[in-house]
């Protein structure tokens, strides 16, 4: 039943003791359906524990047929559409929202509808960062009651959060002439003086990167990784020549992309990269694939930030 149905009604005296009938019944069948959308319409909501949500989850937001009278038809393209967050991502935004409060009062209902999530699951992430570190719980009382509760932020742990990609990137550096070299992937295999077409590529047309891999366990399987890669490239683990891991990086990208219905959907990223280090006494042989690139060049060939920040640590903690 719609509004057409109901204004029907429109037509029937209210006198008359059957159309009044009919005109009750017409009003009941249209609150029923009014509530049954209702219904409908809240569970598209973000949960929380109060107050209004005005977010809705575009896998049922199709499922709105109506808009109610007091309510503007906007269309399915303007409405606002849920973000949801990951454990891991929703604990990062977490420590940082309670890094903006500085230390300020905040309740833990508060939080929760914040987030979009129950009471407990809020109790939970504070809990696993105050466990391990990442804040520190204060509780205030005001006559001997217990109030809110404020939190101080371990700023310096705050590249120790989750995250869930983790990539191990290992510097293979070797000396050679009074050069340093580090090793790099890629299809480039030196200049060629013999070929000289015009359709030759330059070096400035490959790609370069470090040798790396994608982590499963955060940071505690790095050496035994490490060895791994050397092993495939070298032929040994080379342990005599492993320094351990030496840097770690952050890399965080928002990415766009259109939704079902029109709108934008932004896609965070945060990965993590660990780098470990073999300072080899010479040039070693390596196979196809691979290149030794001046270590004075290479932040010019290697297009990661990560690397370049990597290698800038080398050169001025480690080299001097």
């Amino acid at each position: 039943m719609g509004y057409d149905d109901y204004d029907d009604c429109d037509d029937f005296d209210w006198k008359d003791p059957i159309e009044r009938e009919r005109i009750l019944k017409k009003r009941l069948e249209y609150l029923k359906e009014r509530q049954e959308y209702i219904k409908k319409r809240n569970r598209t909501y973000l949960k929380g524990q109060y107050g209004k949500r005005r977010y809705f989850d575009k896998d049922k937001v199709g499922d709105i047929f109506f808009v109610l009278d007091d309510e503007e038809d906007t269309g399915l393209d303007d409405l606002p559409v849920k973000c949801v967050f990951t454990k891991n991502l929703r604990r990062e935004k977490l420590f940082q929202y309670l890094k903006y409060l500085k230390e300020r009062k905040v309740l833990v209902r508060d939080l929760a509808w914040k987030f979009a999530v129950t009471e407990r699951t809020i109790q939970s992430d504070l809990r696993w960062l105050e466990n391990n570190g990442f804040i520190e719980r204060h509780v205030n009382k005001i006559r001997g009651k217990q109030t809110k509760n404020s939190y101080v932020v371990n700023a310096s742990k705050e590249n120790k959060l989750p995250c869930k990609d983790n990539y191990l990137e290992v510097v293979f550096l070797a000396k050679a002439d009074g050069y340093h070299y580090v090793l790099t992937k890629t299809k480039y295999s030196g200049r060629d003086k013999k070929y000289s077409s015009p359709q030759h590529k330059t070096i400035d047309k490959y790609d370069f990167a470090l040798p790396q891999q994608k982590q499963r366990y955060d940071n505690k399987l790095l050496d035994g990784n490490s060895f791994q890669i050397a092993e495939n490239i070298f032929g040994s683990e080379l342990q005599e020549h492993y320094k351990g891991q030496i840097y770690t990086d952050l890399y965080r990208h928002y990415s766009y992309k259109f939704g079902r219905f029109g709108g934008k959907e932004v896609t965070f990223t945060k990965r993590r990269i660990y780098f470990t280090l073999f300072m080899l006494d010479d040039s070693l042989q390596i196979p196809k694939g691979y290149f030794w690139l001046k270590l004075s060049v290479a932040p010019r060939r290697l297009k990661s930030k990560s690397c370049n920040k990597c290698l800038k640590f080398i050169q001025d903690k480690l080299l001097g």
